[in-house]
């Protein structure tokens, strides 16, 4: 009888322990399983590779590792730390690297695989569908408009014979640089690279091809108070063209004026003088009474006073003038 319960005790403690054993062993496989990849393409020891879709459209391992048959270390850590982000810190991750040898160029020379420069192979990487926004506008240093479309769809120009030679393919790469101006467009430049006179028409010329006439009227404050001028009324009713001003009388520079002070005089005469000098060399170019009325009559057509901003800012509504922008 106590063999029995002895015998009984340890059958029960054997088929416990079994139990215990088999939770573990399918906890272990339930782990096991869970860190399998579900399609193991191809191993080297520990590592496995799998199929697995690029986090961007820019770069994709399923094509240089799977379809070439490339190995990790063709890129890595020689051409490409195995870290993410280390390329674009490194500050020279760009289409001129490229070209150089460097990075993606250090394969994609031609040779060994497509070149960076070849304009048929932009789309491979930069996109399928290869979209640009139809229109850029541009803020600074002045508003102005580039249309993709009628470059590329209607001149039929490829990508690469901006970018990245002229243009650096990066919003507000150009517009950050200082020298991002007309003067530079003058010297072969920027847009001023085609827009030459020769090759497309010259950048010093039809302005309105990519600039904006202000709609409203500008109130100038400096260097004479309450001056106001509409561009309305010399573009489109006397049908000037923007360069007939914006190339040898004013900058077309928003604040170009500020720097010019109010003058101060107490002598009548100094001071007269001091405005007919102003007035020949602004707006007296063309208001000679040759052009257009002298500038020394109807003044109050220009010179409208506190009363007449007042007046002009109610005919506009409340917010109808711009501020002094320096025109």
């Amino acid at each position: 009888m106590r063999l029995s319960r002895k015998f009984h005790i340890l059958c029960c403690f054997a088929a416990v322990m079994a139990m215990i054993g088999a939770v573990w062993v399918l906890a272990d496989e339930g782990e096991q399983a869970a860190s399998i990849p579900a399609q193991v393409l191809r191993s080297w020891g520990n590592t496995q590779l799998i199929a697995e879709e690029p986090a961007g459209k820019i770069f994709s391992h399923k094509t240089h590792v799977i379809k070439q048959g490339l190995d990790c270390d063709s890129c890595h850590p020689d051409i490409f730390k195995k870290k993410r982000g280390t390329a674009k810190a490194a500050g020279d991750y760009n289409m001129k690297s490229l070209e150089q040898g460097k990075y993606c160029g250090s394969c994609h020379d031609g040779d060994t695989a497509f070149g960076v420069t070849d304009k048929k192979d932009c789309v491979t990487c930069h996109g399928s569908n290869m979209q640009p926004p139809e229109k850029i506008i541009w803020k600074k240093p002045n508003k102005a408009a580039f249309n993709h479309s009628a470059h590329v769809e209607d001149l039929g120009l490829e990508c690469s014979d901006c970018h990245d030679k002229i243009f650096s393919m990066k919003i507000g790469a150009a517009s950050a640089r200082k020298d991002f101006s007309m003067a530079a467009f003058k010297q072969g430049k920027y847009c001023g690279a085609c827009h030459n006179g020769d090759d497309a028409f010259d950048a010093q010329s039809q302005c309105d091809s990519c600039h904006f006439a202000p709609a409203k009227r500008i109130v100038f404050t400096k260097p004479v108070k309450t001056v106001v001028f509409d561009h309305k009324i010399h573009v489109g009713k006397a049908g000037l063209l923007c360069e007939t001003c914006h190339k040898e009388v004013f900058v077309m520079s928003s604040g170009a004026l500020s720097g010019l002070e109010t003058f101060q005089s107490d002598d009548p005469a100094v001071k007269r003088k001091h405005l007919e000098e102003l007035h020949e060399k602004l707006c007296g170019t063309c208001h000679n009474s040759d052009q257009a009325f002298g500038f020394q009559t109807r003044c109050t057509v220009c010179h409208i006073g506190v009363k007449g901003l007042r007046q002009m800012k109610d005919s506009d509504g409340k917010n109808g003038a711009r501020k002094q922008n320096g025109h």
